[in-house]
């Protein structure tokens, strides 16, 4: 039904109703709260709050301190160091070993690379001489170009002999259809001293 004056208002209503709960809180009673609080001494107010505001700053500022001493550390330019210095260690002296090589036919150039290639004639047979091999890592290498080109079906072969110092006498055959072009790795103990 329409409101035609008669009667309190929707907004009389609401401001009477407010009214009436400040006035349930007496005035006497407010004002000891407030007094109350403007009283109190700061120090029962520290006791409430959950660390002292300096101590908590101190902790930040420790905090704070190591992590741009960690920062710097890890961000900052390092002087350059020298690459270690790598000597070479030195050769061990070539032993002289004793050869001799049996051919099975004449050969136009033999020749055998111990590291150092020696070129050796082969007027006369069987060829033999001294060869400067490193005995910590044996090896060779033996080349021989024939005069005459082989036969159908005909294997030259070159029987090399070593004398090594201190250990029983080392024989090889190398054999192919025409020219001898071979490596050898020589099966010595290795000795560590």
């Amino acid at each position: 039904m329409p409101d035609h004056g008669h009667g309190p208002s929707d907004f009389q209503r609401k401001s009477s109703t407010q009214s009436s709960a400040v006035s349930l809180i007496p005035e006497s009673l407010t004002l000891r709260i407030c007094n109350c609080l403007a009283l109190r001494k700061p120090s029962l107010q520290l006791r409430r709050v959950r660390g002292s505001p300096v101590l908590r700053f101190i902790f930040l500022a420790i905090a704070l301190m190591i992590t741009a001493a960690g920062l710097q550390r890890v961000t900052s330019a390092r002087p350059e160091q020298a690459p270690p210095i790598f000597r070479e260690k030195p050769k061990p002296a070539a032993s002289a070993v004793p050869f001799r090589l049996v051919l099975s036919a004449p050969a136009a150039a033999v020749e055998i690379d111990t590291g150092k290639p020696l070129q050796l004639s082969s007027q006369e047979m069987p060829i033999s001489g001294t060869l400067e091999m490193d005995l910590t890592h044996p090896q060779l290498a033996l080349i021989v170009r024939w005069r005459n080109p082989a036969t159908a079906g005909e294997h030259r072969f070159a029987k090399l002999t070593l004398e090594i110092p201190r250990q029983p006498t080392f024989t090889h055959v190398f054999d192919a259809d025409g020219d001898i072009d071979d490596f050898l790795e020589l099966p010595l103990p290795t000795s560590h001293e």
